[in-house]
């Protein structure tokens, strides 16, 4: 798909996000901090409230080809598909055939976010890690196996159990430093915390200087793997180790 240069607010970058209808975190948040000239663009997928590896299997199959469809019409530098979950709950070889799927059939480069996160832990050299997240048990627990099963170390995690996906962006900053620092493990090389609708990225900071480690989010390494992906370098000041050095 040939790009179409435009002016204005997109003249650097456009960047496509899909993401889960109930998400009301990452498009303002994305929107507020991504350098001057990059535009974000966002189409969402339904899905009930009430969160569970079928509804997030159902909003794939019959939310998220349109969904990513709708943005290739506004020719995007890059597309990612945010929704940890999804691909938690389906598999590596899942998040690998939509990622190449997005790639082929609209010849722009893709990422979703648990591949993100993948990338970021190998960027930042992290091979052994704590994951803390605000799902349900059950989720968390295949979060843990998916990482796990990307090669990743875990050791240590916590959850908050929330089954709402609406929800999910309820807990305020310090619940979430909490979480972060009850979850970490000292033998982890980082910390993850997953979630495009949690607001993991206002304690990024904050934890990395009380861990002395790395802290990945799925908000973060998300917008940052597609800025990279769009050809995009700038850092973003707030958003930890990862923005600041890569």
């Amino acid at each position: 798909m040939a790009r179409r240069q435009l002016n204005g607010d997109g003249r650097r970058a456009r960047l496509g996000i899909v993401v889960p209808s109930v998400n009301t975190v990452m498009e303002p948040w994305a929107q507020k901090v991504v350098p001057q000239g990059v535009s974000i663009f966002a189409s969402r997928m339904f899905i009930p409230p009430a969160m569970t590896p079928d509804a997030f299997i159902e909003m794939d199959r019959n939310e998220g080809k349109a969904a990513i469809r709708q943005l290739s019409s506004i020719f995007p530098d890059a597309i990612a598909y945010g929704c940890t979950a999804s691909s938690i709950v389906q598999g590596l070889a899942y998040d690998a055939h939509l990622r190449t799927e997005m790639e082929e059939t609209y010849k722009v480069p893709s990422t979703t976010a648990a591949h993100a996160i993948l990338t970021a832990a190998k960027t930042l050299g992290i091979a052994t890690v704590s994951i803390v997240s605000p799902y349900t048990r059950e989720v968390d627990e295949a979060e843990h196996r998916y990482f796990a099963g990307a090669g990743l170390t875990v050791v240590g995690g916590a959850c908050l159990g929330i089954a709402d996906g609406f929800a999910l962006a309820e807990p305020e900053p310090d619940t979430l430093f909490e979480l972060g620092m009850r979850g970490f493990d000292e033998r982890a090389d980082g910390l993850i915390m997953t979630c495009l609708n949690t607001r993991s990225h206002t304690v990024i900071d904050r934890l990395e200087q009380a861990l002395g480690k790395p802290v990945i989010t799925s908000t973060q390494a998300t917008l940052w793997h597609a800025l990279r992906l769009a050809g995009i370098d700038d850092q973003i000041p707030g958003c930890g180790r990862l923005f600041e050095r890569h």
